[in-house]
C-alpha cells in the first residue's frame, strides 16, 4: 500500500503530466500568427522528417523511434501516408491495388491506424502527406507515370474523403498536401484531394509542401479556403544540390512570409538535412535554420536527417548531434511568451554585427511586443551592436545562451538607452538574451 507521501507524489506527477499534454486537435490562434491547442496553449511546432515511418518501420520499431524523438524534444513527425508508388510496408503491403486511389488496401491502412494511435498515446502530432507529389519524378505527381492524371479529379476528391473520414477522430493529425513540388498541371487534382479531405474532416488543419524556394502561399491564391497554415522551404544561398538553383536563406523566405496578407501561421517545413550533402548537412546548419525560422516569424520548424529514407540503418541517424541540441531551443522558448516575438527584419535592434544579408552566416533577432526581451542568434564569432533604446525599462540584464548545451553565461548589468557592443563568447554559435527590468542597479 502506498504511503500518503508517495501517493501525493504519484498524483502530483500525473496531474503535472496531464497539464503538460497538448490538447489536440490544433487550431489557429486569434491573431493568426501561430498554432494553439484546444486550451489555447501555444504550440511550438518542432518536427522530425520521418517521411517513410509507415513503410520503413514495423510497429515495434515505430514505437522505439517515436519514444526517442519525444525524449529529444520533438512534438511532431512529418510522414507520407502512401509513400512513393511501388513502396510497400514491412509486411509487403501497398496502399493501393493497381495504383488506383479507390482500390485501397485495408491491411495497409490498419497498419497506419495503429501507428497513428501509438503517436496519439505519446501526445505526438503527425503531419501526414496523403499523396506525395515529389520533386523528382518518383511520386504520385510524377510526369512519367501521371498517376494523378490517370486517377483524375474525382478519384482524388474521393480519396481525400476516404482519408478524412478514416482519420477524422484522430485529433493528433494535420495534413500536408503536395510534397516537394508546386501543383503545376495537376493543380485541380491536388485541389480536389484537399477539398475532399477538408470537407470530411474540417477540424483538422491543412498546409501545402511546395517546391524549395516557395511557400504554400506562393503557389496557392489567398482565398484558397482549405489552406489553414503555410510552410516555407529553402536551403541557403550557394547550396548546389537543389533543382531550383538560387536558394534564398531560411530567414529571407521567413521574413517574406511574415509580411504577407492575409496573415497565416507558418512553419519552416523543410531545409538542409543533417547528415546529408557532406559538410553542408552539419549540426550547425540544422541549428541555424531552426533559430533563423523562429526568430523570423515562424511558429515552428522541421528537422531532417537520413532517417527519412526508412532504411535498415535508421537507428544510426537518431543521435546525430544537431538533433540532440534542438531541445535547447525548446527549453528557452518555454521560459517566456514566444508568441509575442516580432522579427527585427529591418535591423533597428541589431544595428551592426549581423553580417551580410543573404548569406549563410547572418544573425537574426526578434523583440517581444512589450519590448522587455530581445533574442539574437549568431551563427559564428562576432561583435554585435544593439540599440537598447528600443527596449522598455531601466535595467538591461544580458545573458549568453549556448544553443548546443543550454548553458547560460551572465554578461553584466547596464542601464538601457544606449547602443552597446557585445562580443560572442567563442567561435561557435550563440544566443544573446537581452532582458529588461524596471528597477535600477
Amino acid at each position: 500500500m502506498l504511503s500518503k507521501g508517495l501517493l501525493f507524489l504519484v498524483c502530483f506527477s500525473l496531474l503535472s503530466y496531464a497539464q503538460s499534454q497538448t490538447a489536440f486537435p490544433l487550431k489557429i490562434s486569434a491573431d493568426k500568427r501561430h498554432l494553439t491547442d484546444q486550451k489555447n496553449v501555444p504550440f511550438l511546432y518542432v518536427s522530425d522528417s520521418g517521411w517513410r515511418l509507415f513503410t520503413g518501420l514495423t510497429e515495434a520499431e515505430a514505437k522505439e523511434y517515436l519514444l526517442k524523438r519525444k525524449s529529444q524534444g520533438f512534438n511532431t513527425v512529418h510522414v507520407m501516408l502512401t509513400a512513393f508508388p511501388g513502396d510497400k510496408n514491412r509486411q509487403g503491403q501497398e496502399p493501393f491495388a493497381d495504383n488506383d486511389f479507390l482500390k485501397t488496401n485495408e491491411a495497409y491502412f490498419r497498419h497506419v491506424d495503429r501507428i497513428v494511435a501509438l503517436a496519439d498515446s505519446l501526445n505526438l502530432l503527425l503531419a501526414v502527406a496523403p499523396l506525395w507529389y515529389s520533386c523528382c519524378n518518383d511520386g504520385w505527381g510524377s510526369n512519367a507515370q501521371q498517376f494523378m492524371r490517370r486517377n483524375g479529379k474525382e478519384k482524388c476528391y474521393l480519396f481525400g474523403q476516404f482519408v478524412g473520414n478514416r482519420y477524422k477522430k484522430s485529433n493528433n493529425i494535420v495534413w500536408i498536401i503536395g510534397g516537394d513540388n508546386d501543383p503545376f498541371e495537376y493543380l485541380e487534382e491536388v485541389r480536389q484531394l484537399a477539398r475532399g479531405l477538408k470537407q470530411a474532416s474540417p477540424q483538422q488543419l491543412l498546409t501545402y509542401h511546395a517546391a524549395s524556394t516557395h511557400s504554400s502561399t506562393d503557389v496557392w491564391p489567398a482565398n484558397e479556403s482549405w489552406l489553414d497554415f503555410s510552410m516555407v522551404y529553402s536551403y541557403f544561398r550557394g547550396f548546389p544540390k537543389a533543382w531550383n538553383k538560387v536558394q534564398p536563406d531560411v530567414y529571407e523566405v521567413s521574413y517574406a512570409e511574415h509580411r504577407k496578407h492575409p496573415v497565416r501561421p507558418f512553419i519552416l517545413g523543410e531545409s538542409t538535412y543533417e547528415g546529408e550533402h557532406d559538410a553542408m548537412g552539419s549540426a550547425l546548419q540544422a541549428r541555424k535554420q531552426a533559430w533563423w525560422a523562429v526568430l523570423s516569424g515562424a511558429c515552428g520548424h522541421s528537422y531532417g536527417s537520413p532517417f527519412w529514407k526508412g532504411d535498415a540503418q535508421w537507428r544510426t541517424y537518431l543521435d546525430l548531434p544537431g538533433a540532440n541540441t534542438l531541445k535547447h531551443l525548446n527549453a528557452l522558448f518555454a521560459t517566456f511568451d514566444w508568441t509575442t516575438l516580432v522579427p527585427d527584419a529591418t535591423g533597428e535592434l541589431l544595428t551592426k554585427g549581423n553580417e551580410k544579408y543573404a548569406t549563410n552566416d547572418y544573425a537574426t533577432a526578434a523583440l517581444t511586443r512589450d519590448r522587455k526581451l530581445a533574442v539574437v542568434y549568431v551563427p559564428s564569432a562576432r561583435g554585435l551592436t544593439v540599440n537598447t533604446a528600443l527596449l522598455t525599462g531601466k535595467l538591461l540584464i544580458p545573458t549568453w545562451y549556448n544553443p548546443r548545451t543550454g548553458e547560460r553565461r551572465n554578461a553584466g548589468r547596464y542601464p538601457v538607452g544606449y547602443k552597446m557592443l557585445f562580443e560572442s563568447p567563442d567561435a561557435n554559435d550563440w544566443v544573446l538574451l537581452l532582458k529588461v527590468e524596471d528597477g535600477g542597479r
